[in-house]
């Protein structure tokens, strides 16, 4: 979207002192309270893996763990042991849920949740720390199942239009337009603030402000790191060198009752976030149907055909957790994003025409009134009003909004006096589309306004990315050559596996 169109939109929030629905739907899929699964994490400062974890479906309610010392990796890999059996049930891992991952394409989307960008990440560190682990542990096969799901996840979190890894920021965000500056639209309390706050601009500013003395991310707030929790865990530190089990245990409890009271702040958070979402009286996009199933399918690619041939006793290939060591794989992976990015637009900006008007000012299609329609042979001439320079040109497909099975080859466009020259791509009525699926060469077409946007055919995304993973067979290809190593983090084994340091190996 263009920074002057969200500009106008914030100084219109402003001048109505609250939060303003973006759009007439939502462009946000919310599933059913025992779908939806929300973690939260903590972290000691300056280490990645977490300090604690709260965690658990709407309807079932949240559990908490933590470990008295953020830096004591055998305690926390207890405790990921612990959570780990949960995530996987919830994700249907065959060894920890009776479905099986193959009944996730015809039961209902399941959605992990977190408070914001920061939660997210960690799902990376626990991909880093545990996927291809050789610690030798009993529950070392639990870990490296976790560890690979969390990539799964995490990868599938960064692909444009996907519904199964949710950020509660970036929900609302989608979802309504902020009185307030972008940088301060990462904290979830504020978010919230400015949506229940209040009844008036006042005072939803006001418990927006206090909100954000509140940290929401995967870090307490220093000062109760370090004056409230940092003398219990040097206690901590001190009664297990001197084996007094029974001081360490009540500092223990003393670092889970604040570790436990700032998760459940972040747990609760979400879960108000999308009860927020689940009261709107707006309807879901249309277009949302479409990118859920593509996120079952996609995740069940990656993680459900994987895993559940891996407890077949097959060898399965598991992404890597640092790159992609092949330039062809990144090159693939770079096509894919773009091809999902045009696919997910087209899904959801004919269910929406707040999303309409973002396309229309970037120039990506036309607002116009059909003047003339030939009976005979499909041809339309139509002026458009907006915008002033689109970007369309002859040879072009527009579509019609709301109407995606509609479109029209651009044959002549005159920027001077704003005409424009159609050619329908349809013959016949359709009818489930009502005035919009009328045969082209009805003359009721004439004098209708239309609004009409680029017509990106997809499939050539998905046709670019095979080609960048497609070998040549000549032999000169650059590609086939550039193959990156691995560097401080770790190094390939005979099987091309990334042998990690420390207590790891």
């Amino acid at each position: 979207m263009t920074q002057s169109l969200e500009t106008i939109r914030r100084l219109q929030a402003w001048h109505a002192g609250k939060a303003l629905p973006r759009g007439e739907v939502l462009n946000v899929h919310i599933a059913d309270d025992e779908d939806v699964f929300i973690v939260a994490f903590l972290r000691m400062g300056g280490e990645s893996r977490p300090w604690g974890v709260a965690y658990g479906t709407l309807a079932d309610g949240p559990t908490v763990l933590s470990v008295p010392e953020g830096r004591n990796r055998s305690l926390i890999g207890d405790m990921i042991s612990e959570f780990a059996p949960a995530l996987l049930e919830f994700f249907r891992h065959p060894e920890y849920s009776d479905d099986g991952p193959g009944a996730s394409m015809s039961l209902p989307l399941r959605q992990l949740w977190m408070p914001g960008q920061t939660h997210i990440e960690m799902l990376h560190y626990l991909a880093a720390a545990y996927a291809r682990t050789r610690w030798e542990r009993d529950d070392v096969d639990t870990l490296r199942a976790l560890g690979n799901l969390a990539n799964c996840l995490f990868i599938e979190s960064q692909r444009p239009g996907q519904q199964s890894v949710m950020s509660a920021t970036d929900a609302l965000r989608r979802s309504f337009v902020f009185p307030t500056a972008p940088v301060r639209q990462g904290h979830l309390g504020h978010l919230l603030a400015w949506l229940t706050g209040g009844n008036t601009r006042n005072s939803r500013l006001e418990a927006a402000r206090d909100a954000e003395a509140t940290s929401v991310a995967t870090v307490v707030q220093p000062d109760i790191e370090r004056m409230t929790l940092q003398p219990h865990v040097s206690r901590w530190n001190t009664a297990i060198a001197e084996d007094n089990s029974g001081e360490a245990q009540k500092e223990r409890a003393e670092i889970h009752r604040v570790l436990e009271k700032e998760l459940l702040v972040r747990w609760n958070l979400t879960k108000e976030a999308l009860s927020v979402l689940e009261k709107d009286s707006r309807l879901p996009n249309m277009g949302l149907a479409s990118l859920c199933e593509d996120s079952k399918r996609i995740f069940y690619d990656a993680w459900g055909d994987p895993v559940k041939n891996e407890a077949a006793g097959a060898n399965v290939f598991w992404p890597n957790v640092f790159t992609d060591y092949s330039s062809r794989s990144a090159g693939y992976a770079y096509q894919m994003r773009i091809y999902n990015d045009q696919k997910a637009r087209s899904a959801l900006v004919h269910g929406d025409r707040e999303l309409q008007q973002e396309e229309l000012a970037k120039g990506r299609g036309l607002i116009c009134t059909i003047d003339t329609v030939d009976s005979v042979d499909p041809h339309w001439v139509a002026t458009w009003t907006y915008p002033e320079m689109p970007t369309c040109k002859p040879g072009d497909g527009l579509v019609i909004a709301g109407a995606a099975a509609c479109q029209l080859e651009v044959l002549d466009i005159d920027e001077e006096n704003h005409t424009v020259e159609l050619r329908p791509q349809w013959k016949r009525d359709k009818k489930d589309l009502g005035s919009l699926g009328r045969a082209p060469t009805h003359t009721q077409w004439i004098g209708k306004q239309l609004v009409l946007l680029e017509s990106a055919p997809s499939f050539i995304g998905k046709t670019k990315a095979d080609k960048a993973r497609r070998r040549n067979e000549n032999g000169n290809d650059i590609a086939d050559l550039v193959v990156m190593r691995p560097r401080r983090h770790g190094a390939l084994d005979d099987d091309g596996v990334v042998v990690l340091s420390g207590d790891e190996q």
